[in-house]
């Protein structure tokens, strides 16, 4: 489910989609997802039971987010999802405020 979060106080980040990801949702189904946002800045919420851990995964998530020209950050609790995201040039955050911000 997408929701568009506009938050008043910082202009930058009116545009930001967000991606709700479910823990049984696979790399296609993500970046199938991501080609239908509306906005270029996308923050992706990912669960911590997530299927997506794997670095291949994570590195055609990336590039597919580069030739749809979307700017991500990955929004996780898990500490290990934040380090895989951030190891193929994701912006990561712990929450979703951290992440419009």
């Amino acid at each position: 489910m997408a929701v568009n979060r506009k938050p008043s106080s910082n202009k930058q980040n009116q545009d930001k989609q967000v991606l709700y990801i479910s823990p049984d949702e696979d790399v296609t189904s993500i970046r199938e997802r991501l080609a239908r946002a509306s906005t270029p800045d996308v923050a992706i919420v990912i669960p911590p039971q997530t299927h997506l851990r794997s670095h291949v995964a994570w590195r055609l998530l990336q590039r597919s987010a580069q030739k749809l020209g979307k700017d991500i950050s990955i929004v996780s609790s898990d500490p290990h999802i934040r380090a895989i995201a951030r190891s193929v040039r994701f912006k990561a955050a712990a929450t979703l405020p951290a992440a419009l911000m």
